[in-house]
Order: C-alpha cells, then structure tokens, then sequence
C-alpha cells in the first residue's frame, strides 16, 4: 500500500492536480444528499459477459465511470447510503478479456461527485495497477493501456486514499482473464462479489446514513453484502437454475478487511479454483471456499435436487448483518439423495450390514438394535436424540449470537480510555520519560499538567484556552523529541490520553502554565501556528489567535486534504463561517508533506472543513482576538 501511496504522491505532483470544482449541496458525499430519492445499485447477478470465443488477441476497450449515488441498502426497513461506484452499482461491471489481449482503460469522474477516483486492476503489471494513470478529480477523464498476461479472475477497486473507505463504499468489481481456448462451457454463470459497510448507527436503522471511519478503522461492519445491499441477491434477484444443470460463480470479496467462507448449503463445490487461478489445478470437492479481501475465486457445482440453497459466509453472524443468498433450483426430485424418513430395505443387503455404524460404541450406546439406534424412532423427527441434537445446535447458535452481542457492549461500554494514535512519523517518547499527565475533570472536559523538560519536547496541536480558570486542553496530537526551534514555543513533556495514571501529580500549576506561555507569546512578534492533519482531523480542531498571526496546515497523513472556509463548496453549509468583511479561502488539494498558510487579518470565529472528508467529522475552528 505504501508503494501505491508514493506512485499516487508522484503522479500528483507530476500532474499538478487541481483543486476540486465548485459544486452544489445535491451533489455532495453524504449528510446533503439525504434529501435525494435512493436508486438501486444492486448488480444482477445474471449480468455476466458472455464467453469468448476461440479468438485472436486483440484491442478491448472499457470504459468506467465514478459515479456517486444514494442507494437502497436495506429496503425492507427504509436504508439508504450514499455509495460510490463503478457505472451507478455495486459491484462494478464484470469484465471479460483472454489472454494476450490489450486492454484501453477509460475512468470517466462524473462532474457531480465529490471525490477523486481512480482504478486499480489487479490483472494488470505496472504502477498502481493503473491507478497511478487513472486519478481524475470531478468532470475529469484518464486512460491507460495495459496487457492482460496471466490468466485468471482478479479483482478492481479505486485506487485513491483512503483507498479502503472508497472501497467500503462499493467502488469494485471483478475482471475475468480467459485462458486461450476459453474455459469449458456451463448452463449458469453468476456474478458475486462480497462487500462490507460501515456506518455510524447499527443496522437498521432507517433513513441515509453515513460511513464511519472508526468502525472501518476497527474492522467492525455494520452491514456484510452480497452485490451491494441486504437481501440483494434473496428477494431481488435469487440465482435461479434447474436440476442437472451446471453453475459457475464468479465470486470476489471486495473486503476491503474480512476473509469470505463462502458455502452453499447442500451442494458441494466440484471444482473450487482457488484464489481465481487458471494456471493452477481447481480443488475438487470442496465444501467451503475460503476468499480473503482483494482476492477472487471460481466456484462450480451441478444442481441435483431442486429447492432453495442458501449460499453464505460460513462466519454465519454475517447472515444477521445482511449477508445471504439464494439458488432456486427448479426440478424433479431425487430421493436416492436425500429424503425424509429411515433408509429403505433393500433384500440384496443382509440385515446385519444393515446396521453398520458410523460411530464409536460409546456414542452408538443406549439405543436398540447393533448400531445403538432404536429403529422403530430411527426416522421420526419427535424422537427424543434427534431432538436433543436439534436442541444442542439451535442453543449452540444462541450461545454464539450472544457471545457477539457481548462482546461487541463490551467494545462500546468499555472504561478504558481508547489509544490516541499518533501519525507524527518521529518516536514517540515513552511514559517512563514524561514528567507530566492528563487529566479528566468532572464535567468531562480535560486539563493538562505538565512541567518544562530539560530536553526540548515540542508539543504538536495543543491548544490552551482559560475555562472557569482551568488550562484545558481540548484536542490535539503529541510531538516527539525536536531540535530546538524558535525559543517563543512552549515546549513540555506531555503523556497521551492511553498512559493516563489516577493519582497524577499536578507539579505545576495552571497559574504557572499560563505564565510560561504568555512569556513565550510576548517574546517578540506573534509567533506562527501550525494545524496538522491526521487520515481524518485536523490537529489540533480549535486554535486562538490574535489579529495578525499566521496559521500554517501540514497534511501530516498519508492522505489527501484541502483546507475550506466556503459555503459554496461544503457539504453543509452550517459547517463553514467566515466574519463579516473577511474572504473565503481554499487550500486547493494537498499531498501528504504540502503545507497551506494564512494570515488571518480580521477578528472573528472561522470555522472550515476538508471537503473530502468533511462528512468524516474532519473541522476546524480558528477564533481570531
């Protein structure tokens, strides 16, 4: 991913990537579309390229668009979500291509979306996978060529940063490279990809909501889907086939975190090529496939019974969280296979071969006949084991939904402070160093003490500000050990929020605080301030100031930000407040390292975003005296 980041990082300072356009509140991310009527971005599972036929390598031109919609999620109960996609669904088109071929990539970036998106295939050998050629800001369109060498089913997804957020939000889909020859021919070839979402409320719940970075960075879903929504490929569009037919499954798991399990209940894989090779031998009888995020496999079966088979991910609490679906197979049914009841007499077996066991006497024991079984209750679904083993499994699964459901209270009323990471790329020093700590006051806000360090500790993001006379510290992101810089910066010894202790010593005073750092500040001319930027905050989120001092942004992350105080390009314009008689202003894009200043001239409260993750909770606030 690293190597993907600095191809990104070249191309965009090669290109001189241009600040994203002006545009209305209907086309934003998230929060101003809810007000739109939700499409359905569901992918028909049926909407597969037809094979190849035994042709010559040649030229195959594709051509995708980034589009940005809200879509049903969950129709049953009224979910919607704001999805980015590859031509307006989830997952996106399924290309097919053979060996040798050269394929013409187009990303068309719909003038209406919000975000910068690219494609990254990976079938394809070169920078990025392509997304290093393709990152096209709204309006833009950007094309590559590449050769499909190997064949196989692989896997494409956008490719800019935060690449796992644009890929949780349903940006991905599949590429089949064929063999030359083809692949051998089936009656019903489906197109499945799974998929994880992640939003701030639970499951459920009605109305558009929005992504969570935190629960992705936790790796903790809200909802697992088969192409796209809850009940997609169930209700809207079951997999239908008839006895003796024969099924291939172009599944992928999109991730961008999660391993798939993926069975189908009652039919066994006959051929399972692993991890979509085709170079490889396909695994033969295989009962559950394993697929890990970015990978892709080729599943086969044939139909020998009719009736609904449930196909899942086989951690089964996904099921509860949106992720099932079904083949219908029509048909006669095939009693040899399975049938109710015990199995029949056959007078060419003899009666003692009749009841052969399976099992260890000690398991068989209790029951009448040879095998322990009483064969007058053998096939009768009230008799007491069959329903003491029912019993057990259906306990077994309630056991374990609630082992989830504990688990996950605990994860959210746990009193243990959550870790502060921090994206500051020096060390961080430990807590035998520090001579200072924080500390929560009662009305939940929180103080720092700390003492001046013979070492220069220069504290990174800390904003001081008098509140019923406290000196409290309200956000921020804690520096590591510095050269000594301008004398005028106050420099302490500070521990972070996760290294806490309860009986902290308060060796030093807010009173001698507040000293230290008007000294510092009446050193000479206002010192300059610097805002960092973490993958989603700005670092610290407030600052005070005076009139006439300058405020520095540093993209300190490994993601790209703007800095905006303009109505017209914010998700929601109560986001956003410039006083009276001042101007509004736009960093433009900034790569990680870049930096953006502003003198602020004017008195007043500033409040501004970055628009491309505004809908994170990524805001600042400057307030000028």
């Amino acid at each position: 991913m690293k190597a993907i980041l600095s191809v990104l990082l070249f191309l965009f300072m090669v290109t001189g990537a241009e600040p994203l356009p002006a545009q209305s509140t209907a086309n934003r991310r998230t929060g101003a579309k809810t007000t739109a009527s939700t499409v359905d971005i569901v992918r028909d599972p049926t909407d597969v390229p037809s094979p190849i036929a035994n042709r010559v390598p040649t030229v195959v031109h594709v051509t995708l668009a980034a589009e940005e919609v809200v879509g049903q999620l969950d129709p049953s109960v009224g979910t919607a979500y704001p999805y980015w996609t590859f031509d307006g669904k989830v997952p996106g088109p399924m290309i097919r291509v053979r060996e040798g071929d050269t394929i013409e990539v187009t990303l068309h970036n719909d003038a209406g979306s919000h975000m910068v998106h690219s494609v990254d295939f990976h079938a394809a050998l070169g920078p990025g996978g392509g997304a290093a050629f393709s990152q096209a800001i709204p309006g833009q369109s950007k094309s590559f060529t590449f050769q499909a060498t190997t064949p196989g089913l692989f896997v494409y997804h956008c490719g800019t940063p935060m690449i796992a957020e644009h890929i949780a939000n349903g940006m991905y889909g599949l590429i089949l490279v064929e063999p030359a020859g083809g692949l051998p021919h089936v009656d019903h070839e489906f197109y499945v990809v799974q998929g994880e979402i992640y939003t701030t409320a639970p499951k459920g719940k009605a109305g558009v909501q929005q992504f969570s970075d935190a629960n992705l960075m936790q790796e903790h879903p809200e909802y697992f889907v088969f192409n796209g929504a809850v009940d997609a490929l169930t209700k809207k569009h079951p997999m239908r086939a008839n006895v003796g037919e024969t099924v291939r499954v172009f599944f992928g798991d999109a991730g961008p975190n999660d391993t798939s399990s993926l069975h189908v209940v009652g039919e066994i894989f006959t051929r399972d090529f692993e991890l979509g090779s085709l170079t490889s031998p396909a695994l033969t009888g295989v009962q559950t496939a394993s697929v890990p995020p970015g990978a892709a496999a080729i599943l086969e079966f044939t139909t020998s019974t009719p009736g609904q088979f449930t196909m899942m991910d086989h951690a089964m609490a996904r099921m509860a969280k949106g992720l099932m679906a079904v083949f219908d197979v029509s048909g006669p049914q095939n009693a040899a296979l399975m049938h109710a009841g015990p199995a029949p007499s056959d007078s060419s077996v003899k009666e003692s071969a009749a009841w052969v066991t399976g099992m260890t006497h000690a398991n068989t024991a209790g029951g009448g006949g040879p095998g322990g079984i009483d064969a007058a209750s053998a096939g009768d679904p009230s008799s007491g084991p069959t329903n003491e083993r029912e019993e057990a499994i259906q306990n077994s699964m309630r056991g374990m939904a609630m082992d989830a459901t504990n688990a996950r209270t605990q994860r959210v009323h746990s009193s243990q402070p959550m870790p502060v990471v921090s994206n500051s790329k020096s060390s961080i020093p430990s807590s035998t160093q520090l001579n200072g700590c924080l500390t929560f006051l009662s009305d939940g806000r929180v103080m720092l003490k700390a003492v001046p360090s013979a070492k220069t500790y220069r504290v990174e993001g800390i904003l001081f500000s008098e509140n019923a006379n406290h000196l409290v510290h309200v956000s921020g992101h804690f520096g590591s050990v510095v050269a000594a810089e301008d004398p005028r910066i106050p420099s302490f010894v500070v521990s972070t929020v996760d290294e806490l202790a309860p009986n902290c010593s308060a060796k030093v005073t807010p009173a001698l605080l507040r000293k230290a750092l008007a000294k510092a500040a009446g050193a000479g001319s206002l010192p300059p301030l610097t805002v960092g930027m973490s993958d989603m905050a700005f670092m610290p989120a407030k600052i005070v100031i005076k009139v006439g001092q300058k405020v520095t942004w540093k993209d300190s992350s490994e993601v790209i930000h703007n800095v905006v105080d303009d109505a017209a390009k914010a998700i929601n314009k109560a986001d956003v407040q410039i006083p009276a008689g001042d101007k509004a202003f736009d960093s433009g894009l900034m790569q990680p390292g870049q930096t953006f200043a502003r003198v602020f001239t004017a008195p007043g409260v500033y409040r501004y975003v970055c628009t491309l993750h505004e809908a994170n909770g990524m805001k600042g606030v400057v307030v000028v005296k």
